[in-house]
């Protein structure tokens, strides 16, 4: 019986997308992430949660190696995608980011019509060799989107024109239009209203069929709505880790519940 209960364990669990081991951030002389060792499944969602300043965005950052943009940060520690380190000199990061897509606080859309916006980035990698393969992936991209029948009859109308969770499920258009395998959002529903959060969120709950999907949110309530694994960060550690119903109704460490509970924040 236990063998089968393993068994089936296994099966639901989903494979291994991302695997952190002994990741360390330095921010010049601040030492922003110590020892951060982490799998992150595919086809499920799992959040960040914790204090503000407490090195999850940081962590969300090494994932697509957003942080090498920043001049003084240095990244120690292994990240594999799919078994493959993702700080080895040959990865492209342009490429990586083509697999690793991320979703912004704040929503961004181009200055550019609504099919070009989703249009981008299969464009700039060469992913379609005519304008059916192109209309056919920007479509695709819109309905996991859940944004294709509100737009379908004014793609040529500016992004930037429609509210703001439509321009943010735009914006999770874009990035699921190059066909990544992981897909990170960064706070995504803190710049929106109540209904258009709950979209969202219906909307990650959809995504999870198709990616891996990795989400910092400073709500707890949301963690606890969308994720099947949550991290709690504190002062630059990973404190825990696990299944988010365990993490919330039973903490292994004080710390995660001195925070759940109110005590810390």
């Amino acid at each position: 019986m236990d063998g089968m209960r393993a068994m089936e364990q296994e099966l639901t669990a989903g494979e291994t997308r991302i695997s952190a081991r002994g990741v360390q951030v330095w921010y010049g002389q601040n030492h922003a992430l110590r020892d951060v060792d982490v799998d992150i499944l595919d086809r499920s969602v799992t959040a960040f949660i914790g204090p503000s300043g407490c090195g999850k965005s940081t962590f969300l950052r090494c994932l697509n190696r957003m942080n090498d943009t920043v001049a003084s940060a240095r990244i120690g520690g292994k990240i594999l995608l799919d078994g493959e380190d993702i700080y080895d000199p040959r990865v492209d990061p342009v490429q990586l980011r083509a697999k690793v897509g991320m979703v912004f606080q704040k929503p961004n859309p181009f200055p550019k019509s609504i099919y070009d916006n989703v249009a981008y980035g299969p464009r700039i990698h060469g992913m379609t060799r005519n304008k059916a393969e192109l209309d056919q992936i920007v479509e695709t991209a819109l309905r996991k989107a859940a944004l294709w029948n509100e737009v379908k009859d004014r793609l040529d109308a500016s992004g930037t024109g429609l509210s703001g969770g439509q321009q943010q499920r735009l914006c999770i258009a874009r990035a699921v239009a190059t066909g990544p395998e992981v897909l990170l959002m960064d706070e995504p529903c803190s710049a929106l209203d109540p209904i258009a959060t709950a979209q969202v969120e219906e909307l990650i709950d959809e995504l999870r069929a198709s990616f891996s999907v990795v989400i910092v949110t400073h709500s707890m309530q949301q963690a606890a709505r969308v994720s099947q694994k949550t991290a709690f960060f504190h002062l630059g550690n990973l404190v825990e880790y696990g299944e988010t119903a365990q993490i919330f109704t039973n903490p292994k460490d004080p710390r995660t519940e001195a925070y759940i509970t109110g005590r810390i924040g």
